[in-house]
């Protein structure tokens, strides 16, 4: 992003900023050069909101220096290449250590032709390592959400920043929009909101994409005024500020950087100085790969979060269904393997159900032991496959559908929440399992309810609380501390569903939506406030599938009431305002993309009309009777099939017409644990074994299946 414009003060800044260096220490080994890119840093920002984006990076240095033992030299700017090309050997001259907002790093890293390892993320003064993109119009725009936007003309950011252009590309795509080709992009937060306020003088409505750490510095520096513009939407978190390092310094030398950035939480002074609140936290705890140019040393995985350093590809699937547990990601293939390509495969010791979660080198799933009387949850090497760690505990019982566990293991800023069937709940270190703390979540709240098919409902963590739901009368669902596991608030309410909720902007307010055993509703993600509830015309429904949001209406399906848009009036009340009654899985949950509704049931692909539920096509294949797993990209829906068979779809398509197919499995085999699809993969569970298949077509060929 630009440096953003001070208009109040006049303030203009260089594009590069040489800061001299904190003393030349007497030592024989050579200099290391800082390059800061971070648009949060003093020199690369406006002091116009008080304590807020004047990170004192020379500071860092005079640490770096001591730690290392070596001098350091500071650069600031906010292009790689031009601030390399002010020293040394110009644009060959060493940048050891970047450290800025990870996809635009990642895409000069590949412009300079230089192997850039991510390894450490900087948290902000709540303590978050990412941040998101926020879709505004003008103040006094009618648009209420994304949905309202379809006329509008989009102004999205560069291509380098994440939160700003491919985040916001899969956020548009959730409501069947799609920014054409060669639509207008700003390259600074400020171009993007001055433009909206002109263009709407003149009666056009216009939207744009700023991201939310230059909110305050847009309002602070008098760019625009509180009320000038309003926010519709918001994307997925991305990863913020990320610390790479040169792959091609010495291997110890990387370790010690990486050392003397950790240690960084340990000194609050210097925290003060470069506003964050822990510091940095190793990069296994986010999205995170190698930002290398071309002709550099090749390194795995593919850039997670940085969606514009190496294309094809994903971010991470930290969660159920992915960021935004909308089961979307920016990229699917557009044609299969002509032969299968197993990357890697890992045996596993029972059969399960739970879904699969990747996020950065680790890629974790829940099992059983073989004797059936532990739940057991592996840490995988997200590269080779190979076991890092292993969580075990006693977990006797008896459960319709088998005792693994259901939920989709959470992984979040170097933590992840592994939740059994029976209600144990345990919060690890995501680099090597060591448990953090743990609680059950049955005995805990006085969950009384009977346990049929176990605890399902993925954990979710928003604004800093990890939302669970117990599903006692007291604490039907319940916010807990995600570093310590304390409570923070509960709700009363009724026994559990089995769906997982989600998050976002439903009728004007930041809310939970989900399921309990009687109703669909809305809560204050704060306080646990129950907002609205609607209970169905027909009573009995198990609640699987996850709710769809669609702008300010949610799409819900089920066994006994079939699919169905929710809608609201002004005063936020809840109503059915379009149905389709044929669709009526008990646990298949939809995907939406290019304005359409994709769906299996009973052996039947349906294709709906997302805006009113009309039919737009169906189509009966024998290889879709089971379950069936589903995810969307703007112009794709992959499914993954009960029988272990991938089928792509043109999500644009009149009718069923596969681009292409793959059998994953030689034998037969019933699948129904949910995949993950990062970088330009495929992560599936089978039955005792989890398999990683390219999606791409580039990897060499290995056995598996």
């Amino acid at each position: 992003m630009r440096v953003i414009e001070c208009r109040r003060r006049g303030l203009l800044l260089s594009a590069v900023a040489i800061v001299a260096w904190s003393g030349i220490l007497a030592a024989a080994e050579p200099a290391l050069t800082l390059v800061v890119m971070d648009p949060l840093a003093a020199p690369l920002s406006c002091p116009c909101v008080k304590g807020y984006a004047q990170r004192d990076y020379t500071k860092l240095g005079a640490h770096l220096e001591k730690a290392l033992g070596r001098p350091v030299q500071v650069l600031f700017g906010e292009s790689l290449a031009k601030v390399v090309g002010t020293i040394g050997e110009g644009k060959n001259a060493r940048a050891d250590i970047v450290i800025g907002k990870r996809s635009v790093v990642a895409v000069e890293g590949k412009k300079t032709k230089r192997t850039l390892l991510p390894v450490a993320d900087l948290t902000d003064l709540k303590g978050s390592t990412t941040q998101h993109g926020l879709v505004v119009v003008r103040g006094d725009d009618p648009a209420a959400s994304i949905a309202d936007l379809a006329n509008h003309r989009l102004i999205l950011g560069t291509a380098s920043c994440d939160e700003k252009h491919a985040a916001a590309k899969t956020l548009l795509g959730t409501v069947g929009i799609v920014v054409p080709e060669g639509a207008a992009m700003a390259e600074a937060c400020s171009d993007g909101a001055e433009e909206v306020i002109e263009a709407g003088k003149a009666g056009e409505a216009v939207a744009t994409v700023i991201s939310s750490y230059a909110q305050p510095l847009l309002e602070g520096c008098g760019t625009i005024k509180k009320g000038d513009l309003k926010v519709v939407g918001e994307t997925a978190e991305v990863p913020f500020i990320t610390a790479f390092v040169d792959g091609t310094l010495d291997e110890s030398i990387r370790g010690s950087i990486v050392e003397a950035l950790l240690a960084v939480r340990h000194d609050p002074v210097l925290r003060l100085a470069i506003e964050t609140k822990r510091g940095f936290v190793a990069v296994d705890a986010q999205a995170a790969a190698p930002a290398a140019g071309d002709g550099a040393a090749s390194a795995a995985p593919v850039a997670a979060g940085s969606i514009a350093a190496a294309q094809p590809g994903n971010p991470d699937w930290a969660e159920w269904r992915g960021a935004g547990r909308a089961g979307s990601v920016p990229w699917l293939p557009a044609t299969l393997p002509t032969k299968k390509i197993v990357r890697w495969k890992q045996v596993l010791f029972n059969e399960g159900l739970g879904g699969v979660a990747v996020a950065g080198d680790r890629v974790v799933v829940g099992d059983r032991d073989s004797a059936d009387q532990e739940d057991v949850f592996h840490g995988l090497d997200r590269a080779s496959g190979e076991r890092v760690w292993t969580v075990r505990y006693p977990a006797a019982g008896k459960l319709d559908y088998g005792n693994s566990p259901r939920a989709t293991p959470l992984l979040h800023d170097g933590r992840a929440y592994l939740l059994g069937a029976f209600g144990h709940l345990h919060c690890v270190r995501l680099s090597d399992g060591r448990i953090e703390w743990q609680r059950h979540l049955r005995h805990d709240f006085q969950a009384d309810a009977e346990l049929v098919w176990g605890a399902c409902s993925s954990p979710l963590i928003v604004d800093g609380r990890l939302i669970v739901n117990p599903g006692a009368r007291e604490a039907s669902l319940v916010a807990l501390d995600p570093a310590t596991g304390q409570e923070l608030w509960r709700s009363a309410g009724a026994p559990p569903a089995f769906a997982s909720l989600v998050v976002g902007e439903v009728a004007g307010r930041r809310q939970l939506v989900g399921f309990d055993k009687e109703s669909c509703g809305g809560w204050d993600p704060a306080t646990g406030e129950r907002l609205w509830r609607l209970v169905p015309r027909v009573a009995g429904d198990f609640n699987v599938p996850t709710p769809i949001l669609l702008g300010d209406r949610v799409a819900v399906v089920s066994e006994n009431n079939g699919a169905r848009l929710i809608g609201f009036d002004s005063a936020g009340a809840p109503g059915v305002v379009a149905t389709y009654p044929q669709l009526v899985p008990d646990i298949h949950t939809p995907v939406v993309t290019a304005g359409r509704l994709f769906a299996v049931n009973r052996g039947k692909a349906y294709c709906l009309d997302a805006g009113d539920l009309a039919l737009v096509w169906t189509h009966a294949d024998r290889a879709l009777k089971g379950h069936v797993s589903l995810i969307a990209s703007a112009d794709r829906v992959l499914a993954l099939t009960a029988v272990g068979e991938l089928i792509l779809l043109d999500a644009h398509a009149d009718r069923f017409e596969p681009l292409a197919r793959q059998r994953l499995f030689e034998r037969d085999v019933s699948l129904s644990a949910h995949p993950a699809v990062a970088d330009t993969a495929i992560y599936v569970r089978g039955p005792r074994n989890l398999l990683c298949v390219a999606l791409d077509g580039t990897s060499e060929e290995a056995p598996g299946g």
